[in-house]
């Protein structure tokens, strides 16, 4: 009993200090200090004089990091990269560093801070913190932010396109419609791949800066980008929509809005492809292998977003269900996302 409750006791003690590991990883990020260190070691002064920070109290920050394993400590306070650094190197292709900008930039822990109060009045705790709806006010108001949300959210694409390419087949359609694809990485990889034409439709915020990194792809004649509002209208032309993760976003009550317009804009051999990390059934392993945690990951929606969280498998069919869709299949891609085929129940 007395080992149990030490391991318990440790536990609690690594949760406690969870929120202090993260801030020092983003702070040191956001000083470009795993950029500085990916070519040779550097001292601490050197490092403080190239991100305009004071020696004694960066080397506390650091050293810290050091025990951590994100950096390396050498003899006469020299820091070193490691594994762990090199993955948040951010002066290249979209990475997790940039995911790490997000979600743990100051605007974001402000919204955090809020989540008692929001379990008590219901409403959104970034719009308690902020005043704003963080997609569509408070995005466009804040460039910086927005630029790490788009980064964060294509670098989550790169992660999972190649191993949901193998065990799924999206040359079957013609024309895939991505709805709320930010700035179009998912859509851009499966014409690019499977040759079909695509559709890129998210808020027109969102894709006004998609056609640049559509260019990157080669795919600008090919995938057509429409602003709009997937609670309103969707427009007609694709026999396949895939969402991913753009359900979480919404309530019960507002999915059903969307899946409704997907419903009317889809011909009925139609095909809705829900690409999705979702909650582990009771009793079921919590955490995937990746690291992800699906219910802490839900609260984080929460946050930002009004009535929006990770749902179970279950509960997405259900939802669907609701729409009027069938299930047809569930894919595993051997990371943290799944996907879930549905398509329209026939009214005949």
């Amino acid at each position: 009993m007395l080992g149990t409750a030490s391991e318990s006791k440790k536990k609690i003690y690594r949760i406690i200090y969870g929120y202090w590991q993260s801030q020092c990883v983003y702070v040191a990020t956001n000083l470009g200090i795993p950029n500085l260190l990916q070519d040779d070691p550097q001292t601490i002064e050197t490092i403080a004089q190239k991100t305009g920070t004071k020696v004694e109290k960066l080397y506390v920050v650091l050293r810290a990091l050091a025990h951590l394993g994100v950096f390396a400590e050498k003899p006469g306070r020299v820091f070193a990269a490691t594994e762990l650094s090199e993955l948040l190197i951010t002066n290249g292709s979209p990475c997790i560093g940039d995911f790490l900008m997000h979600i743990t930039e100051p605007n974001m822990w402000d919204a955090w801070r809020e989540l008692e109060n929001s379990l008590k009045t219901g409403e959104v705790p970034f719009e308690l913190a902020k005043g704003e709806d963080f997609y569509s006010s408070y995005m466009t108001e804040n460039p910086h932010s927005k630029h790490l949300f788009n980064n964060a959210m294509s670098f989550l694409t790169s992660e999972v396109v190649d191993p949901l390419f193998e065990v799924y087949d999206f040359g079957r359609f013609q024309t895939v419609m991505d709805v709320g694809g930010n700035q179009g990485t998912l859509i851009a990889n499966i014409v690019k791949n499977f040759g079909c034409k695509g559709i890129l439709f998210d808020l027109p915020n969102e894709v006004e800066t998609a056609p640049n990194n559509l260019s990157k792809y080669g795919v600008n004649d090919v995938v057509q980008v429409i602003g709009g509002s997937a609670l309103e209208s969707l427009p007609k032309g694709a026999d396949a929509i895939v969402m991913k993760y753009f359900l979480s976003v919404f309530s019960r009550e507002d999915s059903i809005k969307v899946l409704t317009n997907c419903r009317q804009a889809l011909p009925e051999h139609g095909r809705v492809i829900l690409l999705q990390t979702l909650v582990p059934a009771l009793g079921a392993p919590v955490e995937y292998p990746d690291g992800t945690i699906p219910a802490l990951a839900a609260v984080q929606m929460m946050i930002t977003n009004p009535g929006g969280y990770w749902r179970t498998e279950q509960e997405y069919k259900e939802l669907f269900e609701a729409s009027g869709f069938k299930l047809e299949q569930v894919v595993s891609t051997g990371t943290s996302l799944t996907l879930m085929e549905f398509s329209p129940i026939s009214v005949h």
